[in-house]
């Protein structure tokens, strides 16, 4: 079960976020988890598969980002877990039932829990899709995506297969809201978490072939955050507007697309999303006058 943990919270004294709020966020989740199963706890932060965990930096109770700053005593606000499986879902909930989980120390100051609201995942049975269909998305929290590199280069592939020297992987940093990284990552995240079942191959073929197009954007900037130990990200954030082109509609796959974004909203997107990176929400709109038949 995928289940978001909203906290809300305040602080008799002034809280610093001198670093990204987000990576203060993330160590107050290990504490919560270490308080209730440490080996849990050290199998989910040295996990090199993909994290069943997502969380967002402080923010308002609008759901504005606190990225930096310093938050006031009394001013209330709040920061969300989200569980991607049972297993942690669980042992994150028995910690916030335990006695001690209402008085809890973000970036070294103790704070006060007033409230948890919790929200549950679950695909959408009917998604309404159509022709010309677009999708808004604002990223919310500074977004970037990592694009793998590998395998021989045209030259080597001439030689044989003995002869070639191994190809070590080269990471690429993409900044920019690339639909096909951006959904076929969403479509990682969702096969491992979501729906294991979903057609995930033919996904990604259709994505490749352009299945999803980027349409517009507005005010897309790039934000640079640092880390408690001084080291930095760069990220994007904005509004951006997704659409399927009309020679690839596909009535499944872009049925497919709003469950992948509607997963988002909890798993969060790209690099460093365990550390409130890649927060985004999103809009479905109807095809533009004329575009539809």
């Amino acid at each position: 079960m995928v289940t978001a943990y909203v906290l809300r919270l305040v602080s008799a004294q002034p809280v610093p976020l001198d670093f990204f709020s987000g990576f203060a966020v993330r160590g107050l989740f290990f504490r919560m988890l270490k308080s209730f199963d440490n080996v849990l706890a050290d199998e989910v932060h040295d996990a090199r598969t993909l994290s069943p965990y997502s969380v967002s930096p402080v923010e308002t109770l609008t759901g504005r980002g606190i990225f930096y700053g310093v938050i006031q005593p009394g001013f209330v606000f709040q920061m969300r877990m989200n569980a991607l499986n049972g297993v942690v879902g669980d042992a994150l909930m028995k910690s916030l039932l335990s006695v001690d989980a209402s008085r809890l120390e973000l970036n070294g100051v103790e704070v006060w829990m007033r409230e948890v609201a919790v929200k549950n995942w679950a695909p959408l049975e009917k998604v309404d899709v159509y022709e010309g269909v677009r999708f808004s998305v604002r990223f919310r929290s500074p977004t970037f995506f990592r694009s793998t590199q590998k395998g021989p280069t045209f030259l080597m592939k001439l030689l044989p297969r003995r002869l070639r020297k191994p190809v070590r992987p080269v990471y690429r940093y993409m900044i920019l809201p690339d639909p096909y990284l951006f959904f076929r990552t969403l479509a990682r995240l969702y096969r491992q978490f979501g729906e294991p079942s979903f057609p995930y191959k033919s996904y990604s073929e259709w994505l490749l072939e352009g299945g999803v197009a980027l349409e517009t954007y507005g005010r897309l900037r790039v934000s640079k955050v640092y880390d408690d130990r001084g080291r930095w990200s760069r990220g994007f954030m904005g509004h951006v507007v997704f659409t399927i082109p009309r020679d690839l509609f596909d009535r499944r796959m872009a049925s497919i697309t709003v469950n992948l974004l509607e997963f988002a909203k909890f798993s969060n997107v790209g690099g460093n999303r365990t550390a409130g990176f890649g927060v985004l929400d999103y809009r479905v709109y109807p095809p533009k006058d004329g575009d539809q038949e």
